[in-house]
């Protein structure tokens, strides 16, 4: 790995990593065996604060901050995309670094907005949806 910022674990014991420079996702089960990764189309922004995070949720949907960029990508638990939001702003909508990431038991997305100095509240995704 090269710069691992960002770990969480998956409903299953999975452990994702959020492997910065080599800008993908790790993931391994609970003794540490490697079982996947994924790329990440972001994280090449060249600054300094290019510290991305990770969380999944009970689901085992992965919620990555995409600092450089301003958003959030999900994933589902094999690393196929299927959405992000966000971007530069000081709206309640906007980041201005988004890095630290939570979901909460009831699916609320908790994003730290470190540049903003503020916790971002989002509802949570409602993913059946996204899927008709």
């Amino acid at each position: 790995m090269d710069e691992p910022v960002g770990i969480a674990f998956g409903p299953e014991g999975e452990v994702y990593v959020a492997d910065t420079w080599n800008r993908r996702i790790q993931v391994f089960d609970s003794t540490g065996t490697f079982l996947r990764e994924w790329p990440i189309q972001g994280w090449d922004s060249g600054i300094p604060e290019e510290k991305p995070y990770v969380a999944v949720d009970r689901g085992g949907h992965v919620y990555v901050t995409d600092p450089g960029y301003y958003r959030v990508l999900v994933f589902d638990r094999e690393g196929n995309y299927l959405l992000s939001f966000g971007e530069y702003g000081t709206d309640a909508q906007s980041f201005a670094l988004p890095q630290g990431i939570a979901v909460a038991e009831d699916g609320s997305i908790y994003v730290g907005d470190a540049h903003g100095h503020r916790i971002l509240i989002f509802d949570p995704i409602d993913f059946e949806q996204l899927e008709e």
